[in-house]
């Protein structure tokens, strides 16, 4: 399987695990301490309970939204290693196919640990400074940075 591939399966597992607000599967998808870094600030997701608590309170943003379907798009994705995967993607938020909020982008980096692929570390456009990111703090330019094409 292609780098692509691999991410592409993994981001529909993981908007998979958010549109029916499944913790229990969306967790087999992170390795924490997560490094989560937004326009506007460092994050660390260190506990399972800061993991869940931020996973609950976007769930109910998304359904209190109207959101139907998450769509993460991979943009482009390399194999940094035999365990490293390093990827680009486009996250859309919609109900009933027009956009909740406006479109925006994220580097992800994955480790495979014990033959499961787990997100590591996040960098996204968005200009949230706490965690959770509850995507009220998003712009409406749809470029991506050039950083993320590095």
């Amino acid at each position: 399987m292609t780098a692509t591939e691999t991410l592409q399966r993994f981001l529909d597992d993981v908007a998979l695990a958010l549109t029916r607000g499944n913790f229990e599967s969306y967790r087999a998808f992170v390795e924490l301490p997560l490094s989560i870094v937004t326009s506007a600030a460092r994050l660390i997701v260190r506990t399972e309970d800061e993991l869940a608590e931020g996973f609950d309170e976007l769930s109910d943003m998304l359904c209190c939204r109207g959101a139907t379907e998450v769509r993460l798009n991979v943009l482009h994705a390399r194999f940094d290693g035999p365990d490293r995967l390093i990827g680009v993607y486009e996250s859309h938020y919609l109900c009933d196919g027009r956009p909740l909020v406006p479109t925006f982008y994220s580097r992800i980096w994955l480790e495979r640990r014990a033959g499961a692929w787990r997100a590591t570390r996040v960098h996204n456009t968005t200009s949230e400074t706490r965690w959770p990111i509850l995507l009220t703090r998003i712009e409406t330019d749809h470029r991506l940075p050039m950083e993320f094409m590095q």
